[in-house]
């Protein structure tokens, strides 16, 4: 397996559940709006976390990917993908905006991709939902992020 940071939130996985037939993922692809060169990625299965421009330029993206958008749990080419709810931001204690935490279990690995999560701590439905990972991307810096 290969990961690949390509900026931003975005993340390229390159997997191989099956020999000689690898998989590409592709998380949050960002648009040209955050003012980064927006990376050249080809995807057989998209992932977006949630809907701002810095996170879902499913266009920029080649292929014919399946589209992952939210909640739910999916298997595609012997990649399975749990999509679990959260929120992007809190303010005074108000939740607003959605977020997807995604589990993505591929070559005996699981990764957990955090999104845009802006929530000061997981709850415990979505610690139980996550459980034990090999891989964790999570957001830093910045205004909404931890």
């Amino acid at each position: 397996m290969q990961i690949f940071w390509k900026g931003q939130s975005c993340f390229q996985i390159i997997a191989t559940p099956e020999k000689n037939n690898p998989v590409k993922i592709v998380i949050d692809p960002f648009s040209e709006d955050t003012g980064l060169r927006v990376p050249k990625l080809e995807a057989d299965v998209l992932l977006i976390t949630h809907n701002h421009t810095d996170h879902n330029n499913i266009k920029g993206v080649e292929g014919n990917p399946f589209l992952i958008q939210g909640p739910g749990e999916y298997e595609v080419k012997e990649v399975y993908v749990k999509g679990i709810p959260s929120f992007h931001d809190e303010k005074e204690g108000k939740e607003k905006g959605e977020n997807t935490i995604y589990i993505i279990e591929v070559e005996d690995l699981k990764i957990c991709h955090l999104g845009d999560l802006g929530q000061k701590e997981l709850t415990e439905e979505q610690v139980e939902g996550i459980g034990e990972i090999d891989v964790l991307m999570m957001p830093v810096g910045g205004v909404y992020t931890i």
